[in-house]
Order: C-alpha cells, then sequence, then structure tokens
C-alpha cells in the first residue's frame, strides 16, 4: 500500500525537514507527503525549505502543500503597510533575510517584491485544504457550523478551535496544524481511537519552550509516528 503521510508545520527549519524527510521517511514516488502549510517564517531559512520541496519535485517525490496562514501573510504583505506590518510581527523577518533582501535598501511592501517569482507564484498556488480517503487535511480548521465551511477560507488558516463539522465531514477524519500543542497532547490524540480531529503541529521552532520544539509526521494507513526534535 503506497504511504500517506501529513507533516506538521515546518517554519523554516530546513535541518528538521530534511531528517524527517531522508531519515525517517524516505519517501519512494508512490508515497505522497502532504504538508499542512506554515512551511516558513521564524525559522532560520525559509527559502530552503521551499528549495528542498522544489528537488523532491524533480525527484517525482509527490509533496502536496497545504495553504497556511503565514504563506497568506507573505502573500497579503505587498499590499500595504499595515499587512507588511502584520507579517513582521509574525516573523516575516527571518523570511525576507533567507532570501539575502536587503531590508534596509527595501522598505516595507518594496522587500517582498524581492522574492522571485517562482517562489511568489509557488505560494500563490496553494490550495485551502487537501482531501484524501478518510481525512480532509487543512491548515488551521474548519468553521464547525457553517453548512459550507469551504467558504470559510479565514477559519482555514486562522481558527483555534477543535471543532468538528459533522455535517460537512460525513465522518472523515480532520488532520490539521496551526495551533503548537505539546508533544504529550499529539500522542494522546493519536492514540485516542475516538478522535476526529488531529493536529500535528508540534511547534517545531518553538525548540526552547518545554513540550514543543518538535516535528511531526504521521503515516495515515498505518498510524505510523516519526518525530523528529529540532534540529536548527
Amino acid at each position: 500500500m503506497n504511504r500517506r503521510w501529513v507533516i506538521g508545520d515546518i517554519h523554516g527549519c530546513i535541518n528538521t525537514f530534511r531528517k524527517m524527510m531522508e531519515g525517517e521517511i524516505s519517501p519512494s514516488p508512490d508515497d505522497t507527503i502532504y504538508l499542512l502549510g506554515d512551511l516558513m517564517d521564524r525559522g532560520p531559512n525559509s527559502k530552503a525549505v521551499i528549495d528542498y520541496i522544489f528537488s523532491l519535485y524533480d525527484q517525482s517525490i509527490d509533496v502536496r502543500v497545504i495553504r497556511g496562514n503565514h504563506e497568506v501573510m507573505l502573500l497579503e504583505a505587498v499590499r500595504s503597510e499595515e499587512k507588511f506590518a502584520l507579517w513582521m510581527m509574525n516573523g516575516g523577518m527571518a523570511t525576507l533575510k533567507s532570501f539575502s533582501v536587503d531590508c534596509d535598501l527595501f522598505i516595507g511592501p518594496k522587500a517582498v517584491a524581492q522574492i522571485p517569482d517562482q517562489y511568489i507564484e509557488f505560494f500563490s498556488g496553494l490550495p485551502w485544504y487537501l482531501e484524501t480517503e478518510g481525512y480532509f487535511l487543512v491548515h488551521a480548521g474548519l468553521n464547525p457550523v457553517s453548512p459550507d465551511p469551504l467558504n470559510d477560507t479565514d477559519a482555514m488558516i486562522w481558527t483555534r478551535q477543535e471543532g468538528y463539522n459533522a455535517k460537512f465531514l460525513h465522518g472523515r477524519k480532520l488532520v490539521h496544524g496551526h495551533s503548537a500543542i505539546h508533544l504529550e497532547a499529539i500522542l494522546h490524540n493519536i492514540y485516542d481511537q475516538n478522535a476526529l480531529v488531529y493536529n500535528l503541529d508540534g511547534g517545531c521552532v518553538y525548540r526552547n519552550d518545554p513540550g514543543l520544539g518538535s516535528l511531526v509526521g504521521w503515516e495515515l494507513n498505518t498510524g505510523s509516528l516519526k518525530i523528529v526534535p529540532n534540529q536548527e
């Protein structure tokens, strides 16, 4: 059976991500790798994370990436000083540094424009969610009461609610990231046979916070779990 791996928020932690892919998962072209968004910001090398994903594509590895709130903040940061400031408050400067943008020369939204087009096109093309048999994958979650939660893209990338939209999901399990939680809570959730909502954000970038600092990968077919402590 082809494996279906889901990996939580990476946030620029390239060494940790590579360790997960090469040291733990070792994907083949028959596998599918789902990334739950927030590839970038806060961590040391967001550009390298994207470049590594591009290299996986070149190796015919099936990597599917969901749009996270940090990708959205980057895309919106070019529109106004206000949107740029919001991105800066949420770790955007680390991403600009990884692209070697001179933020003394290029100020505000003009700094975002220095990121090469291929990366902007990549972020712009990311879907709000992905579906695979038995599972619905999204960055943050779904509006739990909306009759059509696919219209609420704001909830998909920003919600902190662990709600389950039973009418929409029809028994499918909801897998998301976005809200960093302790590894103990992730493990408890994964092994709860009655659970319908799973958060895989182990707060990889928060290496100095007790209970956080892990990148989590979960294989949907077997329930196998891979945990890589921050390697940065």
